[in-house]
């Protein structure tokens, strides 16, 4: 079974027959290409591909000479096709865009097949982000409103929220599907983010914490998700209320009995005590009640939890029976369980003798 191919293979299919390069076009006889510059002697010049090459030549004259035109708006698209980050040309295509003032609908359409092809490429991501914002700014018609300005979601009329809820839940699913080719994409994951943020406090937040609990249940170890919920946490319009750190901490502290040994949700619930001013000693019981678990006793990430709780508890309460505990723990890191780190460990056990505790 041959792969699915995406709508920008199909179209160049059906025209592969009878395509002739654009520069042999009779609209393109009056543009003299300027080559490459690099100077007398190129120490190790890139070779590259004498299509390219041509292309870029006809660019550059386009630049030169600041056309604003549809056959510059064409050429920006054939380079980008030949080199997708190219992030000279896509910000002459963004200048296009708005001095020709194309069909950002279009655009948007386009840069959604480009996506599908070139995943990784960064530049594609930001034109998209260029594009939604001009979107959003062009439904509200308020003249206060820059491009990049944060949407003020809540005081919007009716008809306005409606239509900004179905331009964020749009790319919302857009980039769920890049994430389902590949849930580490980073530009993706970036990029998500500031959808969330930029257009205020919608109902999206909410949603995003049942997105984020799927993808956990798809895939408990995907730091990536992990990552989105404190973001979520953090940047809602909540807040820390006593309310959600509990219901954060109650929903972490299921995932590690799951599985202790995986670091992300460890990390999550230090960063959620950590952000919400509350000690580590809170989840104290939990931790110790853990180590009666057959498959968490030799987690590196339950003892290293202790290790920082005691270690805390030891330098507010200048307690003896805390550094003595911290100092079990980083012994029983160091000799059996993280031996990889051995040194680290040691170094961490040495650290607990400078505390001054109480007689």
């Amino acid at each position: 079974m041959e792969p699915e191919r995406t709508p920008r293979e199909q179209e160049s299919d059906e025209d592969s027959e009878d395509e002739v390069a654009f520069y042999e076009l009779p609209e393109w006889a009056d543009v003299v290409p300027i080559p490459q510059d690099d100077g007398p002697n190129p120490l190790v010049p890139i070779a590259y591909a004498e299509e390219y090459s041509k292309t870029m030549g006809y660019f550059r004259a386009i630049c030169r000479s600041e056309e604003m035109s549809e056959r510059a708006l064409k050429l920006t698209k054939i380079v980008i096709e030949l080199s997708s980050s190219h992030y000279t040309v896509w910000y002459y295509r963004q200048k296009l865009l708005v001095a020709l003032n194309t069909d950002l609908n279009k655009e948007l359409e386009w840069t959604g097949d480009m996506i599908i092809e070139n995943q990784k490429t960064y530049q594609i991501w930001h034109h998209r982000q260029l594009i939604v914002e001009r979107l959003a700014k062009s439904l509200l018609s308020d003249p206060t409103l820059t491009s990049s300005s944060k949407i003020p979601y809540q005081d919007l009329t009716v008809t306005q929220q409606e239509d900004i809820r179905e331009i964020v839940r749009a790319e919302l699913v857009f980039i769920a599907s890049a994430l389902a080719k590949d849930s580490k994409n980073y530009h993706a994951w970036s990029y998500r983010q500031w959808v969330l943020a930029h257009f205020g406090n919608g109902p999206w937040w909410e949603e995003e914490l049942s997105y984020i609990e799927d993808l956990l249940i798809a895939d408990i170890r995907n730091n990536s998700a992990w990552n989105q919920r404190f973001f979520v946490i953090s940047q809602g319009a909540e807040g820390f209320t006593e309310e959600i750190v509990q219901r954060e901490l109650q929903f972490t502290k299921s995932k590690i009995t799951r599985t202790p040994s995986n670091e992300s949700p460890w990390v999550y619930m230090a960063g959620i005590l950590n952000k919400a001013n509350r000690p580590l000693s809170e989840v104290r019981s939990f931790c110790e009640e853990l180590l009666e678990a057959t498959n968490a006793k030799f987690s590196p990430y339950v003892h290293s939890f202790l290790l920082d709780i005691y270690e805390q508890d030891a330098k507010e309460k200048k307690t003896p029976e805390s550094v003595k505990k911290a100092t079990e723990e980083a012994v029983f890191l160091a000799e059996k369980v993280d031996t990889m780190r051995s040194k680290y460990w040691t170094w961490r056990k040495n650290q607990l003798q400078s505390i001054l505790v109480d007689a």
